[in-house]
């Protein structure tokens, strides 16, 4: 088991569209570019059909936003054709219209509007006054530009520094502003997650700690959760990791590639959850772990 002070964030190094690494769409293809046969991408698309009903249907008042047939490459660099091919099925999910809710963002967005007006309010006159002192003192710069006492112009910016950064202070100050986006994250939680599985990524790389491990199914090489909470926004995450994996020099892990498994078939595998933290662990009990395991060979 991977150590449990890391999270592996996963990016597969190659979407389903031209090109096999990360590495390889940003090199030149010296080998040329060849079409994926009939029969390649038929066994890409019968694994994604399979990660595809793998994944949870929509909860009750919960919609798939993009529930489409799986798109599997349709050319590749054959610079990189012997590494396992790298392909991906992601699912998002959304709260179907709920009046309740939208009416709470809505009372949520108009409690920030207020708060923040009402912060501006309390600081325009100490803003209004920095103003007029910085306005005084450009007329009396310009005043000394128009008489050629450049010296006595420039000295004044010094004073015009200060005002500035006195302005942004008081811009700045309080904590309305935080308040404000925490009351609209707050309200506007839990209004959409996501499920990604990605087949035979190149590398993973270690990010982030407080994660906590998770039980599931198919004897993964890592499985670990987190939370997140940035200004009132309280998303969380999940990374489940199968198939042969070694620790690279960086802190990564690499993908081990099986000699006797097609470079278009399941190499390994990486399911990431993206969900509310009060959601995550529901999302992570409907996914069938057991059957995503069952793609990756002995």
């Amino acid at each position: 088991m991977v150590n449990m002070r890391q999270v592996w964030i996963f990016a597969a190094l190659c979407t389903a569209a031209l090109c096999i690494s990360v590495a390889g769409a940003d090199a030149p293809c010296y080998a040329g570019i060849r079409d994926t046969s009939a029969a390649e991408r038929a066994t890409m698309t019968r694994v994604l059909e399979a990660v595809r009903r793998a994944l949870p249907p929509a909860p009750p008042g919960w919609q798939i936003v993009n529930d489409d047939p799986p798109r599997v490459p349709s050319s590749l660099c054959k610079d990189f054709e012997r590494k396992p091919w790298a392909y991906d099925y992601s699912l998002a999910y959304r709260r179907t219209a709920d009046a309740a809710k939208a009416a709470e963002i809505d009372a949520a967005n108009r409690a920030a509007g207020e708060l923040i007006r009402a912060d501006m309010a309390r600081k325009q006159p100490l803003l209004d006054a920095i103003l007029a002192k910085n306005e005084a003192l450009s007329k009396r710069q310009i005043a000394h530009v128009e008489k050629g006492e450049m010296d006595k112009a420039v000295a004044l910016n010094e004073q015009m520094a200060v005002l500035q950064e006195e302005y942004r202070k008081v811009s700045e100050e309080g904590d309305a502003q935080a308040r404000a986006v925490a009351m609209i994250n707050e309200a506007s939680r839990d209004i959409d997650f996501g499920v990604s599985v990605q087949v035979n990524p190149w590398g993973a790389t270690p990010a982030g700690a407080d994660t906590a491990a998770i039980t599931v199914a198919g004897n993964p090489v890592a499985a670990y959760r987190w939370n997140s909470r940035n200004e009132g926004s309280w998303q969380g995450g999940a990374v489940v990791v199968y198939g042969m994996w070694r620790t690279m020099s960086n802190g990564g892990l690499g993908l081990v590639a099986r000699g006797h498994v097609p470079a278009n078939a399941v190499h390994g595998i990486t399911v990431q959850i993206n969900a509310d933290e009060d959601r995550l662990a529901s999302v992570i009990g409907a996914v069938d772990f057991a059957a995503l395991a069952g793609l990756v060979p002995p």
